[in-house]
């Protein structure tokens, strides 16, 4: 029987580590995998070695400038290949780091100001649950398993403690509460929560609810009560975020609250668009006509 190649055989460890170790997804795990075939056929192509230990710099840099398709494929290709190298003992991948161009997109899923105020208003309207629902998935920006994972010990009188994304159960942060407001919110609901279900415990979950549709459910009776159609949660999410931006405030606290690693995905996750950077011209300038202005007044009165 012959020997499988150093590639096949590294491939079938991997598959097995993702499986077994790092317990991946089955989603995940396929889009890996076919990624890193996707790669190593490229390095091939360029005059790579085979062996996976032996691939250089110089190799993956003729990668990185091969690679096809938008930034987020390439990401993807990129980071199951680098995690591949890294599982076979390759050196060299430690020494490359990509430089992404940054993804402006036209088309993303978010509400306009007045259309999420439209939203917000008929949520409140409704129940406090459609209320509570509606103000940690549009003001707070809480995912929506970050919501169904809240207990009544993660309130406190400030914050509120958020289970994220992210392995062994997920990645904790820290939410401030909207002063007043929040309070006034939870405060209706927990009332509600307390006539409709009972008293509850510390460790119950906020929302009693076990399924991601008795959630979905609320926002429908939103969007049939509108006439505002959207997505879901992560278009709440997304319009939250994009809702202080427009606000002015600093993208580092964006994604701070929104639990995102890095600016870059908060920028791309809001959507700043070409309209956006329109704008954001069209500010510059007329502050520079404001200041041209001001400066011939001076001029004038200095003259007279």
């Amino acid at each position: 029987m012959p020997r499988a190649s150093p590639f096949r055989s590294a491939k079938t460890g991997f598959v097995e580590h993702m499986k077994q170790e790092a317990r991946l997804g089955e989603t995940t795990q396929r889009q890996y995998t076919w990624s890193t075939v996707i790669c190593h056929d490229i390095v091939r192509e360029g005059g790579g070695p085979e062996d996976p230990v032996k691939i250089s710099e110089e190799d993956l840099r003729y990668l990185l400038d091969h690679m096809t398709g938008g930034v987020g494929r390439r990401r993807l290709l990129w980071a199951a290949y680098s995690q591949f190298l890294k599982y076979c003992g390759n050196e060299s991948v430690y020494k490359v780091t990509p430089r992404w161009p940054s993804e402006v997109r036209t088309r993303v899923d978010w509400l306009e100001p007045e259309q999420a105020g439209q939203i917000r208003e008929a949520a409140f309207a409704m129940s406090p649950l459609h209320a509570l629902i509606m103000h940690c998935e549009l003001d707070l920006c809480l995912r929506r398993i970050e919501v169904q994972r809240l207990r009544l010990k993660d309130i406190h009188s400030d914050s509120i403690s958020v289970c994220g994304k992210g392995r062994n159960g997920g990645k904790w942060r820290t939410v401030s509460l909207v002063p007043r407001e929040s309070h006034e919110t939870i405060a209706r609901y927990l009332e509600y929560r307390r006539l409709r279900w009972g008293e509850a415990k510390p460790d119950d979950r906020l929302i009693p609810y076990k399924s991601p549709g008795s959630f979905d459910n609320r926002l429908e009776d939103v969007m049939e009560a509108t006439g505002i159609r959207f997505i879901g949660n992560h278009t709440l999410r997304r319009t939250g975020g994009r809702l202080m931006w427009l606000a002015g405030v600093r993208i580092e606290v964006i994604a701070s609250v929104m639990g995102h690693q890095s600016t870059e995905m908060t920028l791309r996750y809001i959507g700043v668009n070409l309209s956006d950077q329109t704008k954001a011209f069209e500010a510059v300038k007329n502050l520079r006509i404001q200041g041209q202005k001001m400066a011939k007044s001076v001029l004038f009165y200095e003259s007279q």
